[in-house]
């Protein structure tokens, strides 16, 4: 018993992700060469449940994770970074059981958005692939021509935008949306009959096109030309798998395969959206 207890208490203490920690979460985010700015921290940090872990002398951030509650059944796992001098100590797998006992505490089930290594990670703890997602990326100026029948997307539409966001996406995300469409950076489109839209967002490293729903191809493949042609600069988005018909067209306008993505959830899949409708994610840290 003794030794089990000085085994526990030198191991290092998870504590609450704070806005004070910021400069250290994004110091973790760009080690990994990913995407997320200041704003996407603090837009997590505000809404979820933060967790990380300090080590060293003064404490620095070595260890992040956070859980994304998306109403009542949801919470989305994602920022799940350990620094390379404390991989493979079991960090990050103490962070993510934090994550799911918090989430099921709350009666929800927990999703997220792994690479193909991680889903390895991820089996073994209950989770199960729900949908497959490839980053698409491009090095800028995607030629792609502005199409009739899209038009610029503002605050004052979140009346029609949320309901229909939750009724695709399968859970309720109106606190990002708002977050997205506010940024002084951001290029939002919609359908003339309010039946789809696509958002992006400014990264470290490229803009972020997505989420992007829509109620056919034709019309996601009219916004996502109509937003290249507003957008320079490198691009980003995470396309499902399942919609070929728009994959095919991100290859036609020259963008290139990144990486993948398995979304997958804990506790039994359930019906989760619209796979039809959305073609696009927000992004491995948002849905």
């Amino acid at each position: 018993m003794a030794n089990t207890e000085a085994h526990s208490l030198s191991l290092p203490q998870i504590g609450s992700l704070n806005l004070g920690l910021l400069p250290g979460a994004l110091a973790l985010s760009a080690e990994a060469n990913w995407n997320q700015v200041a704003a996407d921290w603090r837009l997590m940090i505000g809404h979820g449940h933060a967790i990380g872990i300090e080590m060293g002398q003064p404490p620095s951030l070595v260890a992040s994770a956070l859980a994304l509650p998306m109403g009542a059944r949801l919470a989305w796992i994602s920022m799940v970074l350990v620094t390379a001098s404390q991989r493979r100590l079991g960090l990050a797998s103490r962070l993510v059981l934090d994550c799911i006992q918090w989430i099921e505490a709350r009666g929800a089930q927990a999703v997220l958005d792994a690479t193909a290594a991680g889903a390895e990670v991820y089996r073994p703890l209950g989770f199960e692939t729900l949908r497959y997602i490839t980053r698409w990326q491009h090095p800028g100026n995607a030629v792609a021509s502005p199409r009739r029948g899209v038009m610029p997307l503002s605050a004052s539409d979140m009346a029609w935008l949320a309901p229909l966001d939750a009724q695709i996406f399968g859970a309720e995300r109106d606190f990002v949306l708002h977050d997205l469409l506010a940024r002084p950076d951001a290029v939002c489109l919609r359908g003339a009959d309010q039946d789809g839209y696509v958002l992006s967002r400014a990264g470290r490293v490229a803009t972020q096109i997505g989420p992007l729903l829509a109620p056919e191809p034709d019309m996601a493949i009219r916004l996502l030309d109509g937003l290249l042609s507003r957008l320079p600069g490198p691009v980003f988005i995470d396309a499902y798998n399942d919609q070929v018909e728009f994959s095919a067209h991100l290859a036609a306008l020259g963008f290139t395969r990144q990486r993948g993505f398995e979304r997958m959830m804990r506790g039994g899949i359930t019906q989760f959206g619209d796979n039809f409708r959305s073609f696009a994610a927000a992004g491995p840290e948002l849905g």
